[in-house]
């Protein structure tokens, strides 16, 4: 066991299965890993790629709830903006990864609002998952701009 910050005090085990409600938390471990098999990690063995999947789950059940309920053109902008973001984030963009996070948020929000409150726990669930796929792979990216002995550009 690594020690904590106090000395002679070990650190406790860490439930990495709560990583993706904490979405926050991220394994020290598995950042580096991350970086360092940037360029071999299948689709969804990497962050970017998990996150790519995730919208396009999304993207797809908004595509079809929009067609099977004739909900206006308006959910195929959303449906677009997904499938954008996750090809950004897919390509390594930190500014697609941010635009993810914000545009899933307000998604959640607008969907708590309009329904009134009901699937709340549902819908933070799902908020935190999609949320912890787009900080991981944000802080890959960051990490990889910041190590001096991996090239971004290849």
């Amino acid at each position: 066991m690594t020690e904590s910050f106090f000395p002679g005090r070990p650190k406790p085990a860490r439930n990495a299965s709560l990583d993706w409600l904490l979405w926050w938390r991220i394994d020290p471990d598995e950042l580096a890993r991350q970086v360092r098999e940037y360029k071999t990690l299948k689709l969804w063995q990497s962050m970017r790629g998990i996150s790519l999947l995730c919208l396009t789950l999304s993207a797809a059940i908004t595509a079809v709830f929009a067609l099977l309920n004739s909900i206006d053109a308006s959910s195929f902008v959303d449906v677009g903006l997904m499938l954008a973001f996750g090809i950004g984030i897919f390509l390594g963009h930190r500014w697609a990864m941010i635009a993810a996070m914000l545009l899933w948020t307000f998604e959640k929000v607008f969907g708590l609002i309009s329904s009134g409150g009901g699937g709340a726990v549902m819908q933070i669930i799902w908020w935190a998952a999609y949320m912890h796929a787009f900080f991981f792979a944000f802080r890959v990216e960051q990490t990889r701009r910041k190590t001096p002995d991996v090239d971004i550009f290849s």
